[in-house]
């Protein structure tokens, strides 16, 4: 993937943004967009659990400014397509990674909560 791509954030992923406890980790959460959109760091893919709902199509990656040996925080992103390539990474959600809080802020707006 080229960095041509554009970056995109989905409805209320500006909030989680603004959630994040400090400017270290809002930082850090850009700077890991920047990253999966210039294809320098890419996620592990995300499948369908009765918890957090359908996210086949999404990606998970856990981070921590701190150096955690456990991460807190976890950014779930998409790569969309114009039917043939990709041209966007959306952003879907960014959160802790306790009570499986950014999985399921992204099935929510991708309204995709498991019934």
């Amino acid at each position: 993937m080229s960095s041509r791509l554009r970056m995109e954030v989905l409805p209320g992923f500006q909030e989680d943004l603004d959630a994040l406890p400090d400017l270290r980790t809002r930082k850090m959460t850009i700077d890991l967009i920047v990253a999966i959109r210039d294809g320098t760091v890419r996620g592990v893919p995300l499948d369908d659990r009765v918890a957090t709902g359908d996210l086949r199509d999404c990606f998970k990656l856990y981070f921590d400014p701190i150096g955690n040996v456990k991460p807190r925080f976890r950014l779930v992103y998409r790569f969309a397509s114009d039917g043939i390539t990709v041209v966007a990474v959306q952003a879907v959600a960014v959160g802790r990674r306790q009570g499986l809080d950014a999985y399921l802020r992204a099935a929510r707006r991708l309204d995709r909560l498991p019934e």
